[in-house]
């Protein structure tokens, strides 16, 4: 049965070390330019980064430093400095600045073991969602460390963009990771994703009220918007065009919420500028992740094992040598595979799986038998075989199609997406046939049942479970 194991599956432990990781990695990002003095921002000099105070530091700070708060003595001060700008010396502004910069210098570890934890939990959450049962690939090792490295790399980018350039947090590419799990694993996995994002790059943005709720609207739109099992272009295009209009919709609400009014042509006026509209800001927010999803699409496929569109299509050719193979040596084998195929395929539509994946599953599943094609009651045309065996020696000779089955897919470099459907079609199941000749053969020494058993695994996927359902319709009818 060992032989069978091809991937990892989540426990505990597992769970616990990634998470570890994860918020180690994700405290260092929101807090990396603490870690170097040169980007402190200094009154009189080039600010070294781009620095962002959070909402309501102005009226805050003023007040601890009893400063008279008016609207108008802010007017030149706004709530970012940018990126090689500098601070007048002497200014309210500089003084603003200079508060803000002593407060969280040098940080405090009581805030750094706040967002560790903070990071920690969100970690473990996804990573237990995630290994539910039923959630059939996200249960792996592979797929976790796959949606956690991702995660991290938006949290870098944008923590690169937030310090580098002096856009709106508007801009930040928050829905690139729920569009592509959506769009490869399933929705449902989606939308746990979705908020994980969220949370963490608002964390770089000192969880702004406002920012929470566009990110979170962003990453769970992006998670109905992407197809499943429909990873083409022209649908990732659709899906951030969709997107870009809900997070323009997000920023319009949010301002109505936060300012209480809005001039749409005053502020459209105002806001022609790209670097500086939160318009422009939203709508480029959506469209990018829609173009960085298709850049890492194949990439993120491959690094979930997932097997690609033109993989399955190269499969599904029915002059592939192991078909082919498996046409002569075993045609009824192939009859039985195509029905199998028809009626999984409609199977998987009727519920919104990975249809092609069915079908190519189908072709290769029993492609173990043709080694030994005569063992099997569709392939015989004369004596069975088996009448002159033992019970336990033909439950063997049963089991290998699947063991041997297994190991010639992974010796043709078959993707593991289509050989988990060679392990998986029969499960765990017991030949009861073989079971209850041996007990009637051999009465005074019964077999443990065990020996009966199937040595493979049961499905953990929705096409993998279709598969087996439609193994045992087919060969019942």
């Amino acid at each position: 049965m060992t032989s069978l194991r091809a991937r990892l599956h989540v426990t505990p432990l597992r769970q616990a070390a990634i998470a570890l990781v994860f918020a180690s990695l994700c405290t260092f990002v929101q807090h990396a330019e603490l870690f170097e003095e040169s980007t402190t921002v200094r009154a009189g000099k080039a600010a070294p980064v781009t620095l962002r105070l959070p909402p309501g530091y102005f009226r805050i700070t003023m007040l601890r430093n009893e400063y008279h708060y008016l609207p108008a003595s802010n007017a030149g001060c706004p709530d970012m400095v940018p990126i090689g700008s500098t601070v007048e010396p002497g200014s309210e502004c500089a003084g603003l600045v200079a508060a803000f910069e002593s407060n969280r210098r040098p940080f405090e570890k009581s805030r750094i073991i706040a967002s560790f934890v903070m990071f920690l939990l969100i970690g473990l959450l996804l990573s237990r969602y995630m290994g539910r049962d039923g959630m059939g690939r996200a249960r792996w090792v592979r797929t976790q460390l796959a949606v956690f490295g991702v995660l991290l790399s938006v949290a870098v980018l944008c923590k690169a963009l937030l310090l580098l350039t002096s856009l709106p947090f508007e801009v930040l590419p928050v829905a690139v990771l729920p569009l592509l799990v959506s769009m490869v694993i399933g929705r449902r996995l989606s939308f746990g994703v979705a908020l994980a994002s969220a949370f963490v790059v608002a964390s770089l943005v000192n969880f702004d009220v406002r920012a929470m709720f566009i990110f979170i609207v962003a990453g769970v739109f992006s998670a109905i918007a992407g197809e499943p099992h429909r990873p083409r272009l022209s649908d990732l295009f659709i899906a951030s065009i969709r997107i870009s209009f809900i997070i323009l919709l997000a920023v319009v609400l949010t301002t109505l919420l936060f300012a209480g009014t809005l001039d749409i042509y005053e502020d459209l006026m105002d806001h022609v500028n790209p670097s500086a509209s939160i318009w422009l800001a939203g709508l480029f927010s959506g469209l990018g992740s829609g173009v960085l999803a298709m850049l890492l699409l194949p990439v993120f496929g491959m690094m979930v094992g997932q097997a690609s569109r033109n993989q399955l299509v190269d499969l599904m050719d029915l002059d592939h040598p192991l078909l082919r193979r498996l046409r002569e040596r075993a045609p009824s084998t192939w009859e039985h595979s195509r029905a199998m195929a028809n009626l999984g395929e409609a199977a998987a539509n009727a519920i919104s799986a990975n249809a092609m994946l069915v079908r190519v599953g189908a072709y290769f599943h029993d492609m173990g038998k043709v080694l030994r094609p005569d063992f099997f009651i569709e392939n015989q045309g004369g004596a069975n075989p088996h009448d002159g065996m033992e019970p336990i020696e033909s439950a063997r000779t049963i089991f290998n199609h699947v063991v041997e089955g297994v190991r010639l897919l992974r010796r043709e470099g078959v993707p593991e997406d289509v050989v988990a459907f060679a392990y998986s079609h029969h499960g765990t199941s017991l030949i009861d046939f073989f079971w209850q000749k041996h007990l009637t053969e051999h009465p005074e020494h019964p077999a443990d049942e065990t020996a009966f058993r199937y040595p493979g695994q049961v499905p953990a996927s929705r096409e993998t479970g279709v598969l087996m359902l439609a193994d045992a319709v087919e060969a019942a009818a």
